[in-house]
């Protein structure tokens, strides 16, 4: 069994640093009396992180994501905020569920990886939260103009 964590990667995981996946652009160091991945500059300052979705806007990552990374029995990956939006929009028409962000972001991964395999392979995906409250944060990203 393989089990793949999925980091939200903003605009693209790259030097601009305008992404939350610390464990495939960051480096350890200590943040709130904590020893984990890290978003910071090359002097240890913490820096900002970006997402789409607000649940995922941190520049850290969980002690335990970061020991499952380290040795080895999870991989991560990062998807950007594009590929969350088209798994989102995806979800909502096949399925007619609207998908919170975050889950969002995992969506996207097993569209990726899901053509790949066989046909009888097994995919387990958590789809947690509710997506009404990013509606109108993806209807802004999607050129959309909502008024209450």
């Amino acid at each position: 069994m393989n089990i793949i964590g999925v980091e939200a990667g903003g605009k693209g995981v790259d030097d601009r640093m305008q992404h939350c996946a610390s464990l495939t652009g960051g480096r350890p160091g200590v943040l709130h009396g904590n020893r984990t991945y890290l978003l910071q500059d090359g002097d240890g300052q913490i820096l900002e992180g970006f997402s789409i979705s607000a649940g995922l806007d941190y520049p850290g990552i969980g002690p335990e994501h970061a020991w499952l990374h380290d040795v080895g029995r999870a991989t991560y990956v990062s998807i950007t905020d594009q590929e969350a939006l088209e798994a989102f929009q995806l979800c909502c028409r096949l399925e007619g569920i609207i998908p919170a962000l975050e889950p969002s972001h995992a969506l996207a991964h097993v569209m990726k990886i899901a053509p790949t395999l066989p046909r009888d392979h097994i995919i387990v995906m958590n789809m947690c939260g509710r997506g009404d409250k990013d509606i109108f944060t993806v209807a802004k990203h999607l050129g959309q103009d909502m008024k209450i």
